[in-house]
This record gives structure tokens, C-alpha cells and sequence, in this order.
């Protein structure tokens, strides 16, 4: 009876652990609220300071080695209110970046929810990226998938830059988004959806207030 509710426990953790850890990839329109100026690709340890100055006072210390013990703090998963995405397999852990002024000092967004920033240095070459990087490095590479909660009307591909062009396929149940170019919020997408058959058009990826209707899938 012992051996049965020992191993029931380990499950229970196991279940746990591989749930409350998972992969976080943003999938709806919400997922995002402080968009900033772009994103900072995290390396496993790093010090948050309250200036950008590293004599300045520690916010946070942040430690992939011990994520697991120190992610959940007052029942709440960390990682998902401070990465928009982060995904260790593909070495993604992605903040969003306030302010970028230079010598490697970067404002990030500490919490989605809240709003609270804090200075960070990364000298890592490329880690920062605007959204438009952002999707050539990894859209192009894992595809792009539409957030689930994006209005009817707004999953369109029109045959211009427009959406006062031609309407070219309202898309229903789209399983796969690839990408050729991209410009300004418009990018040239082909969509597989439930027919099996690819669809091209122009998709608007980007509101004129620089939030997104669809983000890098980062998985094969």
C-alpha cells in the first residue's frame, strides 16, 4: 500500500512539474500587454537592478539551474508573467525591452501583468530584436501560428498591403503559416488549413499600434 501511494505521489509531481514548466508561447491576443520596443533573448542567470548601473540596487537574481525551485512564488508561475516566451529546448526566454539606450543596458518588463521594469545587461550579440526580427529569425524557421482569440473578420489574406484590396481566402481552421517577406505590418504568407491546399495573400501580422495578431510558433 506504501509502494502505491509513494508512486502516486511521484506521479502527482511528475504531472506537475511537466505542466507548471512547460513551454510557454504566447496564444492569444492578451498574452502580451507591455509590447515595448522589442525583445531581449535572456541567458540561463542574470541579475535584474533598479538602474542601469551595476552598483545600483538588486531586484532580482534569475537562475535557470533553480527555476524550478524559485519560478512559483505566492502561486504564481513567474515565467509566465515575465517571459513572452520561453521555450529552453530552442534557448528562447524572451522579455520585452522598454528602453534600449545603449552600452548593452536594456529596460525590460519584469511582469505583463503589472507593468514593473528593471535594468538588465546583455552584451550577447543579437539577443535584442525588434518584432520584425524577431519573425524573420524565427518565423522563418518554425513558422508562425495566429493568435486563437483574432476576430473572424480579421483572418483574412487580402492580395495587396490592404484591407481595402481584394479579398483573397477568409481562413477557418489555419494549421500552418510560413512567410516570404514582410513589410511594414503586411507580410506575404502561405496558409495550410483543413483542405490540405496552400493559400497566399497578404496577412496583417502588426496593428498600427504595434501589437501582434500572431507570433513565431518556435517548435518543428
Amino acid at each position: 500500500m506504501k509502494k502505491i501511494f509513494s508512486l502516486l505521489i511521484l506521479l502527482i509531481l511528475f504531472i506537475f512539474s511537466t505542466s507548471a514548466f512547460a513551454d510557454i508561447i504566447p496564444s492569444s491576443t492578451k498574452s502580451i500587454k507591455y509590447y515595448g520596443i522589442g525583445t531581449l533573448n535572456m541567458p540561463k542567470s542574470y541579475t535584474v537592478y533598479k538602474y542601469p548601473d551595476a552598483e545600483s540596487d538588486v531586484i532580482r537574481e534569475v537562475n535557470y539551474d533553480d527555476l524550478k525551485k524559485s519560478a512559483i512564488v505566492n502561486s504564481i508561475d513567474m515565467r509566465k508573467v515575465s517571459y513572452i516566451a520561453h521555450v529552453p529546448s530552442n534557448n528562447v526566454a524572451l522579455l520585452t525591452v522598454d528602453q534600449n539606450p545603449g552600452n548593452n543596458w536594456y529596460n525590460v518588463y519584469l511582469n505583463q501583468e503589472t507593468g514593473e521594469t528593471g535594468w538588465v545587461y546583455n552584451e550577447t550579440p543579437n539577443s535584442f530584436m525588434t518584432y520584425k526580427e524577431l519573425f524573420y529569425k524565427y518565423g522563418k524557421k518554425y513558422g508562425i501560428r495566429i493568435f486563437n482569440d483574432l476576430p473572424k473578420e480579421e483572418k483574412v489574406l487580402y492580395a495587396s498591403e490592404s484591407t481595402n484590396s481584394q479579398v483573397l481566402e477568409e481562413l477557418t481552421y489555419p494549421k500552418y503559416i510560413s512567410f516570404t517577406v514582410i513589410r511594414g505590418n503586411w507580410l506575404l504568407a502561405s496558409v495550410n488549413d483543413m483542405s490540405k491546399q496552400a493559400k497566399v495573400g497578404w496577412f496583417n501580422w502588426r496593428n498600427d499600434d504595434g501589437t501582434l495578431n500572431m507570433f513565431p510558433n518556435f517548435k518543428d
